[in-house]
Order: structure tokens, then C-alpha cells, then sequence
């Protein structure tokens, strides 16, 4: 064998398969579990599991920010936690880490919007919606703990692009949110008023109003 071939053949040879990451899908797997079963309470038209009746749960889940696009809002969640559980089941190669990372950016964005309109819009918190909320932060931490070993000038994983793209795909989540819930502002539920009331009389709140 010549030396050039020699100097050649570690060129030629095909980098080993991505290796899969089972951590990341069972955290992405955990909040499929909890958005579908927000998802299947909110088709159902019921209340979930040890939510009571005009508590929080009830009030959010009967809200107009429950439904996106004609669906539960929870079912993007889960569409997102499954596309990341997906691409890591695959294996995480460096487009795919940075896609799954773009997406649970975007998942910890809009989470964070959305808990933002129970708090001081419907004025109500659901266990569930904050435990999902939890588990994008906790997916968006595992992924940029367990990153593909790529490194360089030109690697993905730079701290700069992450935080610049991380805070776009945030931002660009909420912006996009917000935008459809501004173009359908007729489209709440039919029994959020009546899930509200019994929020506010279950907290003892009262309004009093005069007329001149």
C-alpha cells in the first residue's frame, strides 16, 4: 500500500451513525404524555385528573387561549415534544440537535406566553399547563447539556448562534401566538364565562359595579 493511500483512507471512511439519545426522548415522551392528555381532556370536553370544578384548570382549559388554529393549544405541545423525541430517537447529528434545540426554544417561549395570559388574563393557573411549561425548560436544559461533540468556528453549538437563535425561535413563537389569538378574538369558548365564574366564586372574589 502506498503512503498516499494510507494518508487517504481515514478521509474515506464514513463517519459512525449518530447515537441515539434516550434521555431526551423520555423528557420529550413526559410531555407528550401531559399535552396529549390536555389534549384529549379538552376534545373530550371534560376536567382533568384532581382539577375541581371552577378551579384553575377549569378556567384555563375553558378559555379562548385554549384553542389555537381550530385545535387544543396543548396539541402543538405535544406535536412539538414528539417531533424532538422523534429526532432523537434518530440520533442527534448536528442538524438534527439544532433543530430539535430551535424547537424546544420555541416551545419554552410560547409556554412561558401562555402562562403569562392565565396569570393576568384569565387570572387562573393549571397544574398542568405549568408541569408542561417545566418540561420545555427541562428539554431545552437537557438538550444543551447533551450536545453532538462538533466543535470549531463554524460549529452550530456556538454560545453566541445558540442564544441568537434560541431567542429568535422564543420570541418568533410568541409574536406568532399572540398574532392568531388577535385575529380570532371572538373565538372562546362557550362555557368560559360560566368556567369563570365559578373560578372567581371559588376564590370568594366579588364585583361590584353602579350604574349613573
Amino acid at each position: 500500500m502506498s503512503p498516499q493511500a494510507s494518508r487517504q483512507r481515514p478521509h474515506d471512511r464514513q463517519p459512525s451513525p449518530p447515537t441515539r439519545d434516550w434521555i431526551v426522548v423520555a423528557v420529550a415522551g413526559a410531555g407528550v404524555v401531559v399535552a396529549g392528555y390536555l389534549t384529549v381532556t379538552k376534545f373530550m370536553g371534560g376536567t382533568a385528573a384532581f382539577c375541581t370544578a371552577g378551579g384553575g384548570c377549569d378556567a384555563v382549559q375553558a378559555s379562548r387561549y385554549a384553542m389555537l388554529l381550530g385545535v387544543p393549544t396543548a396539541l402543538w405541545g405535544a406535536l412539538a415534544y414528539a417531533a424532538i423525541a422523534g429526532l432523537a430517537a434518530a440520533g442527534l447529528t448536528a442538524a438534527r440537535w439544532q433543530a430539535a434545540f430551535l424547537i424546544a426554544a420555541g416551545a419554552v417561549g410560547f409556554s412561558a406566553y401562555l402562562t403569562w395570559l392565565s396569570a393576568f388574563v384569565v387570572q387562573a393557573l393549571c397544574a398542568y399547563c405549568l408541569t408542561s411549561g417545566a418540561i420545555a425548560v427541562g428539554l431545552l436544559a437537557v438538550l444543551l447539556w447533551r450536545p453532538p461533540a462538533i466543535a470549531g468556528r463554524r460549529s452550530p453549538m456556538r454560545p453566541a448562534r445558540l442564544v441568537t437563535l434560541g431567542g429568535v425561535a422564543a420570541l418568533g413563537a410568541i409574536v406568532l401566538g399572540a398574532g392568531i389569538f388577535a385575529a380570532n378574538p371572538e373565538s372562546s369558548d362557550p362555557t368560559y364565562r360560566e368556567a369563570l365564574a365559578r373560578h372567581l366564586t371559588d376564590k370568594g372574589i366579588v364585583m361590584y359595579g353602579a350604574f349613573t
